[in-house]
């Protein structure tokens, strides 16, 4: 029994890793070692998520105001472009500066195609 736990003993030496002290690290400590390592990428990851989901959704605020914005320019320029093309507006324009009447029935000529 000597002789083979000499052998495990020296095959522990030589697969496992060695300490400071020339003593074998357990392979639990290395596998916690792994996992915390893991652990703070991990948390490391959902920080910056949650930082890049901010902006983002910042950004996205300031571009909906934004359309905001344009959709009631563009509504109050409709209105306008109604009423400067309204036909009461150009029918009172074309009388009053330019001087047009609208002509009598009786000098009206109908072509039929």
């Amino acid at each position: 029994m000597g002789v083979l736990s000499q052998r495990e003993r020296k095959k522990e030496e030589v697969t496992g890793l060695v300490s400071s002290r020339g003593q074998p690290l357990p392979k639990v400590l290395l596998s916690s070692f792994f996992i915390l390592v893991l652990v703070v990428a991990s948390a490391l990851s959902v920080i910056y998520s949650s930082y890049k989901s901010r902006q983002l959704f910042s950004s996205l605020q300031i571009e909906v105001r934004q359309a905001m914005q344009l959709e009631e320019e563009w509504g109050r320029l409709l209105l306008e472009q109604s009423t400067w093309a309204s036909h009461t507006r150009i029918e009172r324009m074309a009388k009053e500066n330019l001087n047009m009447i609208v002509p009598d029935s009786t000098v009206l000529v109908v072509v039929s195609p």
